[in-house]
């Protein structure tokens, strides 16, 4: 018998293995996180599509994508405006699932945080505000003009419940692309705020 034949089922075995163990403890985490996910959370994501990699590569923060919790029962909403997260709705503010919010296919990482600075009051205020722009267009454009993507969607409906919410808006100065953006590296960096989670782990 030439054993060297079965090699290749004997690799393929392995990984199998290897992929179940790791599938196993992603689904194990994944649900101890759920329970530590809160309304108000905001999820930040670096992408992997054309869009998020620009305002990655223009604002030169960690992510490129913010949205926040509005429901954790029964299952984790994300509220967010997004070119193409789901082709069905283009262009818009859209509610994804956890998992569709951070699927590979959308993110390359992502991260959790908390606003220590909102109640738990403000934080529902701010949900059942953002929930009524659903549907509402996608407006890339500066601060001066108007405007409605991922960062000002959760920029206007804080500032009306905290007023004193400030974060550091960003000038570029590029062809089609100029004047002051807000980018999810402003959230990201807010020294009020603590991380419940990133992915991959930090060392």
């Amino acid at each position: 018998m030439k054993v060297y034949r079965f090699i290749p089922i004997i690799f393929i075995l392995l990984l199998n293995l290897v992929w179940a163990d790791e599938r196993e403890q992603f689904t194990h985490q994944h649900d101890n996180l759920s329970y530590n996910i809160k309304v108000g959370d905001w999820i930040f994501r670096k992408g992997v599509q054309v869009d998020s990699l620009i305002a990655h590569q223009f604002s030169g923060g960690k992510f490129s994508h913010i949205g926040m919790v509005v429901s954790i029962n029964p299952d984790i909403k994300i509220i967010h405006a997004t070119t193409s997260d789901d082709e069905n709705y283009p262009n818009q503010v859209i509610i994804s699932s956890f998992d569709e919010f951070i699927t590979p296919e959308l993110a390359e990482k992502y991260a959790i945080a908390r606003p220590n600075f909102l109640s738990e009051m403000q934080n529902q205020q701010i949900a059942n505000e953002l929930l009524t722009k659903q549907g509402q267009a996608f407006v890339l454009a500066s601060r001066e003009e108007p405007h409605l993507y991922c960062t000002t969607l959760l920029y206007d409906a804080i500032i009306k419940y905290q007023p004193d919410f400030t974060v550091q808006w960003q000038h570029t100065q590029f062809p089609f692309f100029s004047g002051d953006y807000l980018f999810p590296s402003a959230f990201a960096n807010h020294p009020d705020i603590t991380w419940i989670y990133h992915y991959p782990t930090l060392n």
